[in-house]
């Protein structure tokens, strides 16, 4: 159904409930797509790429977890095919996501055209539940692109603060700029977008929510665990609630101007 628009599923070879599920989902509401297998912290696959990457030459990014470079290695891989392939543009999921016949919509009206999309923006389809920049971003009531019916508005303030990779639209030249940090800066969280805007891998985040992701805990998710793990015994110094109160309603007020830009 959907041949003019290619849809990639992120998803370890191994973890046969989570595809068998996601599946499902997919062929309930008529999306074709192709599964990529995600690379494996624990494989030796990823040990070679590990060890023959750039240099890490940015502070930030020296204490990533292997899961986390794990999953930087494997949106990248799906990338090298967007270019190999010479697809214009592709829709990437990873494999816990979940949504209704509204991606459906959505992927069946870019199958007919992908003229509403532009270069150089990214497109997200939301995951956002569970995280702590969840509605912490600006939204455009002006500048909304439609397609399949669904509306995606862009972001406008705080744009970094949209976080995850489990569902998003990009073009060629965003993989091929994605790929291309990689090669001179070494690892990066493939879901950091402030280092994608400084480095001019993309320009613009467009956002719909209609895709979810479920809460990540240690028992779920081999990332949230390392995570976990690397920051034990690191203290995190609490503020006053009434400060606390006062920054979370000023943060608010300034995501509710950022409509009207």
């Amino acid at each position: 159904m959907n041949e003019n628009f290619p849809v990639f599923v992120i998803s370890l070879k191994s973890d046969i409930e989570r595809r068998e599920k996601i599946a499902k989902l997919l062929d309930d509401v008529n999306i074709d797509f192709e599964f990529f297998d995600a690379i494996d912290y624990r494989s030796d696959k990823f040990k070679g790429i590990r060890n023959s990457a750039s240099a890490n030459s940015h502070a930030k990014y020296v204490d990533m977890t292997e899961p986390e470079m794990a999953c930087t290695l494997s949106h990248l891989a799906v990338y090298q095919q967007i270019i190999d392939r010479n697809l214009q543009w592709a829709l990437v999921l990873e494999d816990d996501v979940h949504f209704d016949r509204r991606l459906s919509d959505v992927v069946h009206a870019l199958s007919l055209s992908t003229s509403s999309l532009k270069q150089g923006c990214s497109y997200v389809l939301g995951g956002q539940q569970g995280t702590s920049d969840y509605q912490l971003f600006g939204l455009s009531l002006r500048h909304i692109v439609k397609i399949g019916g669904i509306w995606f508005r862009k972001v406008t303030y705080k744009k970094h603060k949209v976080t995850r990779t489990c569902s998003y639209i990009v073009d060629q030249r965003y993989c091929q700029q994605a790929l291309k940090l990689f090669s001179s800066h070494g690892f990066y969280l493939i879901d950091d977008r402030k280092i994608l805007f400084d480095n001019d891998v993309m320009d613009d985040i467009y956002f719909c929510d209609i895709v979810t992701h479920p809460l990540v805990n240690i028992s779920n998710s081999h990332l949230e665990l390392s995570r976990v793990n690397k920051n034990k015994g690191v203290c995190v110094k609490k503020r006053n609630v009434i400060i606390a109160y006062i920054l979370s309603l000023r943060y608010r007020i300034r995501v509710f101007l950022g409509s009207f830009i």
